[in-house]
């Protein structure tokens, strides 16, 4: 007995329902999973960057009322962090004080809301039934604790941040007219993303790759268009040049052309580090520029904006390569260092719908031959690094705790020194117990570990809203926490929704 299939094309609502819920169930999942590492794995006591970049410069300065522009836009090593420093100073006045668990919390969501809009912007070259298949793989990747240090740091919103101005920037760069509205929004971004981290220095390099690339390719002409690549070319000079250098960080670069290259392939090897095989992993990105280039999609083309991701991810590794040879592939890095990933597999699903059905054999089995390469290595490196750290950061964090506590109480420089690396939240013990001394930054401290003859309300006084949003903070912050895992579960349950949605069309 033979059961008939018929194809039924959705309607256009249909399609819109379907593609929401599986961005939905992305968001969710990847969300849920962030929060349940944080309700059991972060910690409210500062670490390390934090105790300068914010107790010290950033709340002390803000509490005396002597914070200052030229202080927002100094450099925090090679970074311009602005825009990290004014969400830092925007939490602090809605939570009424210093709350690093909520710091992450938000942290979270702007990963997620970077996530999305990663998986927007390849979704416009797929199909109508390979969104599900794109968010699948992105759930997998994105909820396994592979950037694990910037989770579980309240200081780190500056690589969530670089990658949702990069993504907004691209997306009109790489296909707005010149001077046009998106084109100047893009070119905000561009600098939004600028004060974020350093290699947002980057996107306007990368844009401008793409414009003379389009230019060679006559599908992006005129006058006005070469004055538009005039002013990207300006601006991505300017900012190069304004990147800070930090003579301290001299040990961290390439010295020669081999420790550049070592560290380039680490990048473009994961999750197979020190395997060569793993750079198979990009060739999906390397195949997909020779068909933009090839076919010359017109300027509005969504091939174009995957493209740029391409050149700007590619940017990415080299500068990082360059600057921090001497660890290309350490956590905090991996959140750019990943993103190639759900783009090389956005390329193998756009291939499936355009290779000839003679060759779709062929796919099938570079297909499975590449998610062999890719995801045993994430589930490897997470179950042998990736958990194992994060524990091991959590008992760190509870020996920093009880540290940080007993010499708040007893003041003896006793309880920091000689003690085993990381057993306190700095890496000195004298200027640890310089800044836990001084008035206005004990005043500034998590509740957690506030001295207790500190007033809450004066505290609350130095700042503008009083503490006014606490209560309702505190309270959105304890639900999302408590309900992390019907966040992950639901998440799932729209997932599955998707599915049946996508499966109910062929009946």
């Amino acid at each position: 007995m033979s059961i008939d299939v018929v194809e039924v094309k959705p309607s256009l609502q249909t399609e819109r329902l379907w593609r929401w819920l599986a961005i939905g169930s992305l968001g969710l999942i990847v969300f849920g999973a962030k929060i349940l590492f944080i309700r059991y794995f972060g910690s409210a006591v500062p670490y390390w960057d934090q105790w300068d970049a914010e107790a010290d410069i950033l709340y002390k300065a803000y509490l005396n009322s002597n914070l200052s522009w030229s202080a927002l836009f100094a450099p925090h090593n090679e970074h311009r962090i602005l825009l990290t420093r004014l969400l830092s100073l925007l939490l602090f006045e809605l939570d009424g004080g210093w709350d690093p668990i909520l710091q992450m919390m938000v942290n979270a969501g702007l990963h997620v809301v970077a996530i999305v809009l990663i998986v927007l912007a390849l979704q416009r070259i797929l199909g109508p039934g390979q969104l599900v298949s794109l968010v699948a793989f992105s759930a997998v990747l994105f909820l396994l604790p592979i950037g694990w240090e910037n989770l579980l740091a309240g200081f780190q919103s500056q690589f969530y941040l670089l990658l949702i101005f990069t993504i907004l920037a691209l997306s009109g760069l790489a296909v707005a007219p010149a001077f046009g509205a998106r084109w100047w929004i893009s070119v905000a971004y561009a600098i939004a993303a600028f004060f974020s981290m350093a290699s947002g220095a980057l996107i306007g390099a990368a844009a401008l790759g793409i414009v003379v690339l389009q230019m060679l390719l006559r599908v992006r002409l005129g006058r006005k268009e070469y004055a538009g690549a005039a002013v990207l070319l300006v601006m991505s000079m300017v900012m190069i040049a304004f990147v800070p250098k930090v003579a301290g960080h001299d040990g961290l670069k390439a010295h020669s052309i081999g420790e550049l290259i070592r560290a380039l392939l680490a990048c473009l090897d994961y999750p197979r580090s020190g395997s060569f095989a793993g750079i198979l992993t990009n060739l999906p990105l390397l195949a997909y520029a020779y068909y933009v280039l090839k076919t010359r999609p017109p300027r509005t083309s969504p091939h174009w904006i995957v493209l740029s991701i391409i050149v700007w991810w590619f940017g990415q590794i080299l500068s990082l390569s360059y600057g921090r040879a001497v660890a290309p592939t350490s956590s905090r890095y991996l959140d750019i260092v990943i993103v190639a990933l759900p783009v090389n597999f956005a390329i193998i699903l756009f291939a499936a719908r355009t290779v000839s059905v003679d060759r779709q054999h062929g796919l099938f089995v570079a297909t499975a031959a590449w998610l062999v390469l890719i995801l045993p290595g994430l589930v490897l490196n997470s179950a042998s690094s990736g958990f194992p750290s994060v524990f091991e950061k959590a008992a760190q964090s509870s020996e920093q705790q009880a540290s940080v506590v007993e010499y708040i109480r007893t003041g003896s420089m006793a309880v920091l020194q000689n003690k085993p690396f990381l057993a306190i939240p700095y890496p000195s013990p004298d200027r640890l117990a310089s800044l836990l001394s001084d008035p206005t930054i004990r005043m500034a401290l998590p509740r957690l570990i506030r001295p207790t003859d500190v007033s809450d309300s004066a505290m609350l006084d130095r700042t503008l809203l009083k503490g006014r949003f606490r209560a309702w903070i505190e309270r959105v912050k304890a639900v999302v926490l408590s309900l992390a895992s019907l966040m992950l579960g639901l998440g799932l349950a729209l997932a599955f929704m998707a599915t049946f949605q996508k499966s109910h069309c062929r009946t």
